[in-house]
């Protein structure tokens, strides 16, 4: 049998060629069909990596956002199921890990853009600035009326310890006059007498229900001044209009009406009407410890102190403008003046308008204490009263704000977040996510517009 070997050898040649040129062009092929497997993996990747992080931004407290303008999310609630399922949708399978690579957590700057944000529409019904005029002008009316003057006069004389003796001790009225002797006639002063005998009697008792523990000694004095000062300072900076002053009232009154606080006027809500007892159950001192920097007796002591001694310059104002009380008081003062002069045997002599000052701040102190009394039931009480008119009426958070804006901005910021971890936990307002796929890393990174502002 003879074998045509040109023929075959012709057949072979072409097989070769054409196996060659489709294994290199099904190499071809395939890398093209890897590369757009793996590219369309790849944007599915950051498909489903968007869409999970726009997840976690969705999923912020809803309480915190509505009681406080926050926008905020908890870390732990993340996982990767939301991951996993945007790939599925696109018929792939999940072979990439979810990693958090980078958890932003909210700061006091990002709290004070949030506080702006949240007045943004309501500063129009804020009326803060009225309390702020109406205390620095007590202020300028306790000056010009010659008051804070006498009160200098009246520390740096004996008079002080002597009148605090006759109100404090345990001597009535008439035994204090038979003291002066022949300077003063009892029979002329009997109503005299019983209004210094009322006046101690009034002072015991509203002590004695205050339940503070409450002193006044001449020491305290100063204190007293130190707030008159500080109200006198702060009346003047806040008359700027500037937009720092403006986020500083804002941050201020944020914190006075949108805390929880240990004397909660009746009715008592956050600003958009949450009970704190839906926040935190049992009533908590924070906006007093947002102001002072902690919430245990003394600072509490102390702060309250402060509210005493402004509702005495308050009631000195008002009782300064009552024709009828200043009779009363000089007449007292009168008679006061003959008997130190007299008891000192002629060492001290004292101008009776001098005393008259002290006496009426004891009586202010007096007022005062039951004012505080009615603050701490809830009520608003009657801050300046002038012929029979309440012309101005606060409760005791209206106080707090006085308190908020003598506080720098940024420990109330500070002070205010540690708050709001406390009942929330750590606040984040941003995140990074990542996901590995055959050695490449994709990663999408957001956070809330409100803090990039």
């Amino acid at each position: 049998m003879r074998i045509n070997k040109r023929r075959r050898n012709r057949r072979g040649a072409s097989s070769v060629f054409l196996a060659i040129v489709l294994s290199a062009l099904i190499l071809v092929e395939c890398t093209f069909l890897a590369f757009v497997w793996n590219l369309d993996y790849a944007l599915s990747v950051n498909t489903a990596l968007k869409t999970e992080i726009d997840t976690i931004l969705c999923d912020y407290n809803r309480q915190l956002f509505d009681v406080y303008g926050i926008y905020a999310f908890s870390i732990d609630g993340i996982d990767d199921e939301c991951f996993n399922k945007a790939l599925e949708i696109n018929g792939l399978n999940a072979r990439s890990t979810l990693y958090v690579s980078g958890k932003y957590k909210i700061t006091t700057d990002d709290l004070r853009k949030a506080i702006a944000s949240y007045y943004l529409y309501r500063s129009t019904g804020i009326v803060g600035k009225t309390l702020v005029d109406s205390f620095s002008d007590m202020f300028l009316q306790l000056d010009t009326s010659g008051i804070l003057n006498k009160i200098g006069k009246y520390m740096e004389s004996p008079a002080a310890d002597y009148v605090a003796q006759i109100i404090k001790g345990s001597d009535t009225a008439e035994q204090w006059i038979s003291k002066a002797g022949d300077a003063l006639n009892l029979d002329e002063l009997l109503e005299e007498a019983a209004n210094i005998d009322s006046l101690r009697q009034d002072y015991a008792d509203s002590i004695r229900e205050s339940g503070i523990g409450l002193d006044v000694d001449v020491a305290n004095w100063e204190q007293f001044l130190d707030i008159l000062s500080g109200m006198e300072s702060f009346g003047n900076t806040l008359s700027d209009a500037s937009f720092c002053t403006t986020t500083k009232f804002f941050t201020s009154h944020y914190c006075a009406y949108n805390f929880d606080c240990i004397m909660p006027p009746k009715g008592d809500t956050s600003l958009n009407g949450t009970s704190f007892d839906a926040i935190h159950g049992t009533t908590k001192a924070d906006l007093e410890y947002i102001i002072a920097g902690d919430n245990d007796y003394f600072t509490l002591y102390g702060l309250h102190m402060k509210l005493i001694y402004i509702l005495t310059a308050g009631n000195m104002l008002t009782d300064f403008a009552d024709e009828t009380y200043r009779n009363t008081i000089n007449a007292i003062s009168e008679v006061i003046s003959i008997i130190i002069s007299a008891v000192s045997e002629g060492a001290v002599n004292i101008d009776y308008r001098i005393i008259a000052v002290g006496i009426t701040y004891y009586v202010a102190l007096i007022q005062s204490i039951k004012d505080y009394l009615d603050l701490y039931k809830g009520e608003r009480i009657v801050f300046f009263k002038y012929e029979d008119m309440d012309l101005i009426k606060f409760s005791y958070r209206d106080f707090m704000l006085l308190f908020c804006l003598f506080t720098p901005e940024e420990d109330l910021l500070k002070r205010s977040l540690h708050v709001l971890k406390r009942d929330y936990g750590t606040l984040y307002k941003g995140v990074r996510l990542e996901a590995d796929f055959r050695g490449e890393t994709y990663y999408v990174e957001k956070s809330y517009q409100l803090y990039e502002s």
